[in-house]
C-alpha cells in the first residue's frame, strides 16, 4: 500500500477525531469466497478492522475499515510439452493459486433498525476503496529445463480502486455479525491470457465493538 494514498485519509479521522467523547473500534473474522471467478473461485479468511471515531452513529456516520483477506489455495492444471523424443510429449501439471487481497476504505453508515435492547442493523455503504491484490503461482514438479507451459498462469500484483457495501448486525452494541460484498479491481488486468481474474469476495464475518472515550 503506498503511503500517499493513506496519509490524506488518517489525516482526516485523526484532525475530526480530536475532542469526541466516544469511539469504537470493531473487529471480525469469518469465511470469503470470490463472486468472479466461475471456474477456480478463491476463499479466503478474511479479518476486518471498522474504526468509528466519531461517536454517535445518527449524527456522524462515517467511518474507515480495513479488510484483509488471508488466502486459502486454489487448485488448477495445465498442460505441458516437450520436444524431447524420449520424454512424454504432454503432461499435465497441478497448480496452486493464492490471491491476497488487502483493502482500505471510506464509508458511511445509514441507520435501518434499533431496539431498546441495543441492538441494531446498519447498511454500510463504502463508495471508495483502495485495493490491492496480489496473486502468486506455484506448479508442482514442473521440469521447466524440459517441459513448456503455452499460456501459463502468471503472477499478477496491482492496487487499483473498488467500491463495496455491507449489511451489519449488533447484538448489545458490542456483538456483530456482517455481510460484505465488494466489486473487482476498476483496472484493466491486461492483455495476457491468465485463468483468473481479480477478486470480488463476499465476506460473512462475526466479532465484538471495543468502545473507548476519547479525550
Amino acid at each position: 500500500m503506498k503511503r500517499n494514498y493513506l496519509l490524506p485519509i488518517l489525516q482526516f479521522f485523526i484532525f475530526y477525531s480530536v475532542a469526541k467523547a466516544q469511539s469504537y473500534v470493531g473487529i471480525s473474522t469469518g469465511i470469503s469466497r470470490d463472486l468472479n471467478n466461475i471456474k477456480e473461485s478463491f476463499y479466503h479468511i478474511p479479518v476486518s478492522i471498522q474504526w468509528k471515531p466519531f461517536g454517535a452513529v445518527h449524527n456522524r456516520p462515517v467511518f474507515l475499515e480495513l479488510d484483509y483477506d488471508i488466502p486459502f489455495p486454489a487448485n488448477g492444471s495445465d498442460n505441458a510439452y516437450t520436444l524431447n523424443s524420449s520424454l512424454p510429449q504432454q503432461i499435465t501439471l497441478q497448480k496452486e493459486i493464492r490471491a491476497y487481497v488487502f483493502t482500505a476504505s471510506i464509508g458511511f453508515i445509514v441507520p435501518i433498525y434499533r431496539n431498546k435492547k441495543s441492538n441494531s442493523l446498519y447498511l454500510n455503504l463504502l463508495p471508495v476503496g483502495i485495493c490491492n491484490q496480489s496473486f502468486k503461482v506455484e506448479y508442482n514438479k514442473y521440469d521447466k529445463a524440459n517441459y513448456t507451459i503455452l499460456n501459463r498462469d502468471v503472477n499478477t500484483h496491482l492496487t487499483s480502486l473498488v467500491t463495496s457495501m455491507e449489511a451489519q448486525f449488533n447484538f448489545h452494541r458490542k456483538f456483530m455479525i456482517m455481510l460484505h460484498l465488494q466489486s473487482p479491481l476498476l483496472a484493466n488486468r491486461g492483455d495476457y491470457p491468465l485463468s483468473y481474474r481479480f477478486v470480488a469476495p463476499l465476506q460473512f464475518t462475526f466479532g465484538y465493538n471495543f468502545i473507548y472515550h476519547s479525550k
